[in-house]
């Protein structure tokens, strides 16, 4: 038995659509909820399998952001290298300061290329400018009895020294006594400080030639200091009031001892 197909042209089924539509438009209220609630019913599994797959769609992207986004932890590590590399950054700078300085030394001072200097800066500078602290001690190679260098010329000698710190007896101070040469002379005499930022170099014969200006020298010691260098200059020169045979000479220091921010020590074998 053949099966018979009726043709439906195209403008009937537009004109039935047509009517469809507007009998559902102008349906009562409770018949179109009706149909929704059936349409709902009917078609609830593949609407609620598209509204599964449309919410792992939204999902993806956004735990994409959570997975990206910088917790603590991160933002904590993050601060950590990023202080460790400036701090680097400011010792790197703190070096080739330094380097500059003992290359700018060596080159004007030839004399000084076999002394071991090591640059310190000045901590603390004492009231009376008998004293001064550095930030250089024992685990440096500071030792008590080293030379101290600052602008050029001796400060004064390591008498304390601690694991990071050391104290510089300065060649004002009233106990400090070093060794010295006036000018040109070989002549070994003992400069003593004295309060108000000078110092003295007692019991030289009045016949011996002195003159305000002339330079001061710490004597050669070997293994202590391995050439002279300067330390004062003479402030005044004259008789002795109290020894005719003798010369009262005042000398100052041959740098500003209050104006240090750094200095060098010259590291060797402590004074026996």
């Amino acid at each position: 038995m053949t099966q018979k197909w009726t043709r439906v042209s195209r403008r009937m089924l537009f004109i039935w659509c047509l009517l469809g539509g507007l009998i559902i438009l102008f349906s009562p209220v409770s018949l179109t909820n009706k149909l929704q609630l059936a349409y709902t019913s009917v078609f609830r599994w593949p609407l609620a399998a598209g509204q599964r797959a449309s919410l792992a769609t939204r999902a993806i992207p956004s735990l994409g952001v959570v997975n990206d986004a910088p917790t603590d932890e991160t933002t904590k590590e993050h601060l950590l290298l990023r202080n460790t590399i400036d701090d680097l950054k400011s010792q790197l700078a703190q070096a080739r300061q330094d380097i500059e300085r003992l290359s700018h030394i060596r080159h004007v001072m030839p004399r000084w290329e076999g002394m071991s200097l090591l640059p310190a800066d000045v901590t603390v500078t004492g009231r009376t400018q008998s004293v001064l602290y550095i930030n250089r001690g024992q685990q440096n190679g500071v030792a008590v009895g080293q030379y101290v260098v600052g602008d050029m010329s001796i400060i004064g000698i390591i008498s304390a020294v601690s694991a990071r710190t050391a104290r510089v007896r300065l060649i004002t101070d009233p106990t400090s006594k070093i060794p010295v040469t006036l000018g040109e002379s070989d002549l070994a005499w003992v400069m003593e400080g004295r309060p108000g930022n000078v110092a003295k170099v007692p019991r030289v014969p009045a016949g011996h030639p002195v003159s305000e200006g002339m330079q001061v020298y710490a004597r050669k010691m070997p293994g202590v200091l391995d050439v002279p260098i300067i330390v004062a200059r003479v402030k005044t020169s004259r008789i002795d009031p109290e020894n005719p045979l003798l010369l009262d000479i005042t000398v100052q220091p041959a740098c500003d001892l209050s104006a240090l921010t750094g200095v060098m020590v010259i590291v060797s074998p402590p004074q026996k």
